[in-house]
């Protein structure tokens, strides 16, 4: 069967539902977001349409007004229609798609669930966006029919900006919808998409529930503040700087509460489930919980936001003494002298090399505890191990996942070194090493678990590799800070690759003029980008910095028109010529794509 989708229901308004149709209003999809009826109308309300969608008209506006915006524009909304579910059911019959993110409770998704057969059109999708409840008990009692388009998509918050989306098939799904589904999410929704097993939270918020809540319990324990972990446990491991406690601020302790909760109950099996029942952080986050800290939403978690002489500052926990005192200077000697290392493939290791320190013991411990659950859960939750690694980098934001991490450490040492720590390797690790195999990752490929052998990594086809761009010679020119490239099919690419945020100096705009020559002759068209951290931060200030201290007038003020000669260049291009901007933008990176 052929599939498309042109008009989705999203049933629950809530923040996850709400950022879910912002997310597809952005493509330009038609929604329509209903939530329940507004409870405890007067008599009067009870026959104003206007009263009666009072609820999702709250849940809407919210959405709207969230930062960061959920809407990529004002006028995307015009793509959203709001309504509840006991007058507005009867407007989904024509959706080719049905998400339910209503609250996560088994009855209440059984009961919409049949509703929802009842009205579904043929051949339609339905899926569940539930984080926690396994997929095919959700779907128990409906048609044959049904089950075949029913599946889990679980997307990650915000839709907008979190990349991963976990899909979810039953024994029941039809292989063709998971097809199609995959690709859609991937395609058209931009998402990195990984099929996952109906295990309870799947592989993201399975992986990370447990290693999170070790990290906790291990500072809590151990003595550490809160602002001594965020520091240790942020960029420096190559994670966003809401590190630890930071995140759980963001997340809402309240909801990692009712997760941990539901989680322990859900894995019987698995002993490294005791961590979510420790006492240390169990006895904070409850005595959090009770005074209704819940973290941003409340203005006060692990963080307070406070004003000092009308300045805002951050307060940090004091989790023995239950209060709040201005955050300190975290400093250590391990931190200080790894962190200007660029790559995470070097700082990490050279991180765990220093001489011992409390931020030295916290990562080493920490991390081989994660790796070694990784190791444990893998099989469980995921069909390849490049699954869990990918669910990691797209769901959270860190630069690597455990067994890319686990690479990078090598993984035979670092095995050895978890045993002697009382840490248990996975007995499918030990034979990967066994057979001669010394990593997960190895040219392109991975490690298969099941069939004990090396295949090659998944590529999007509609991703192209600079690096294997560069590696087949499509090289056309290179300098210190840019580069062109012949993409194919009439293509160039205007790389700039200057150390870390590729600043802008004139080896970049003599580079640009000899792409736009080689327009006139060798390409129909030219794209400017790159794949680093970031698309640009703007003109070199050191450079520009030193030839104002030179007294450099003239060269200073050449560079400039350089510089907007090129941009106007460009700009009247008589060929297509399509900015990719990523990261940061700034100065004259967004400049570029400006023109």
């Amino acid at each position: 069967m052929t599939y498309s989708i042109n008009k989705v229901a999203v049933i629950g308004a809530g923040t996850m539902g709400g950022g879910i149709a912002a997310h597809l209003a952005n493509i330009g999809i038609e929604v329509v977001l209903l939530d329940i009826l507004t409870p405890n109308l007067t008599d009067e309300e009870k026959d104003d349409p206007k009263a009666r969608n009072r609820l999702v008209q709250s849940l809407y506006d919210r959405m709207v007004k969230a930062k960061p915006a959920n809407l990529a524009r004002p006028d995307r909304a015009k793509f959203i229609t709001i309504g509840n579910i006991e007058d507005d059911l009867d407007r989904l019959a024509d959706c080719d798609w049905y998400i339910e993110a209503i609250i996560e409770r088994l009855e209440p998704k059984q009961q919409l669930m049949e509703r929802i057969e009842a009205i579904r059109k043929a051949g339609s999708i339905i899926s569940s966006n539930t984080s926690g409840i396994p997929i095919s008990i959700i779907a128990e009692g409906r048609s044959e029919d049904f089950k075949a388009h029913f599946l889990g998509t679980h997307f990650f918050n915000p839709p907008r900006y979190l990349k991963l989306l976990e899909i979810i098939p039953t024994p029941e799904t039809a292989g063709e919808v998971v097809e199609f589904m995959s690709r859609f999410g991937r395609d058209v929704l931009g998402k990195g998409v990984v099929v996952c097993k109906d295990t309870p939270n799947f592989i993201g918020n399975r992986f990370f529930t447990i290693a999170n809540s070790y990290s906790v319990e291990y500072a809590f324990k151990h003595g550490y503040t809160i602002e001594q972990v965020d520091a240790i446990t942020g960029p420096l491991l190559g994670r966003p700087k809401t590190a630890t406690f930071r995140l759980l601020d963001l997340i809402g302790l309240d909801i990692m509460g009712h997760v941990t909760t539901n989680l322990y109950d859900a894995i019987p099996n698995d002993p490294y489930r005791e961590i979510l029942k420790s006492d240390h952080s169990n006895t904070v986050i409850a005595q959090m919980l009770d005074n209704k800290w819940f973290g941003n939403k409340t203005d006060q978690g692990f963080y307070k936001k406070t004003y000092v002489n009308g300045k805002r500052e951050f307060w940090t926990l004091d989790p023995e003494m239950m209060e709040y005192s201005a955050p300190e200077q975290v400093r250590y000697e391990s931190i200080g002298s790894t962190r200007k290392i660029e790559e995470l493939d070097k700082r990490l290791p050279a991180i765990l090399e220093q001489e011992e320190d409390p931020a030295v013991t916290f990562i080493r411990d920490t991390l081989y505890y994660s790796l070694a659950y990784a190791a444990f859960i893998t099989p469980e939750i995921a069909y390849r191990l490049v699954d869990v690694d990918n669910a990691v980098r797209w769901g959270f934001a860190h630069e690597a996942g455990p067994f890319e991490m686990w690479d990078m450490l090598g993984v035979a040492s670092t095995a050895k070194k978890m045993e002697e720590a009382g840490l248990e390797v996975a007995d499918w690790v030990k034979e990967m090493l066994a057979a001669g195999h010394g990593s997960f990752y190895r040219n392109g490929y991975y490690y298969d678990f099941m069939e004990k052998g090396y295949k090659r990594k998944p590529i999007d086809p509609k991703i192209v590799s600079i690096q294997a761009l560069r590696d087949s010679g499509n090289e056309v020119k290179r300098n210190m800070s840019a580069s062109l490239l012949d993409i194919g099919d009439g293509v160039a690419l205007l790389e700039m690759h200057s150390p870390k945020i590729n600043a802008l100096d004139a080896d970049f705009i003599d580079m640009a003029y000899v792409a736009l020559e080689r327009l006139n002759s060798d390409f129909d068209a030219l794209v400017i980008g790159n794949q680093g951290e970031h698309f640009s931060a703007g003109a070199n200030l050191m450079l520009v910095l030193l030839a104002a201290q030179e007294e450099e007038w003239d060269e200073l003020d050449l560079m400039i028109q350089q510089f907007q000669q090129a941009n106007m260049a460009v700009k009247y291009a008589e060929v297509p010529v399509v900015a990719a901007p990523f990261g940061m933008t700034l100065g004259g990176g967004c400049e570029v794509c400006l023109h």
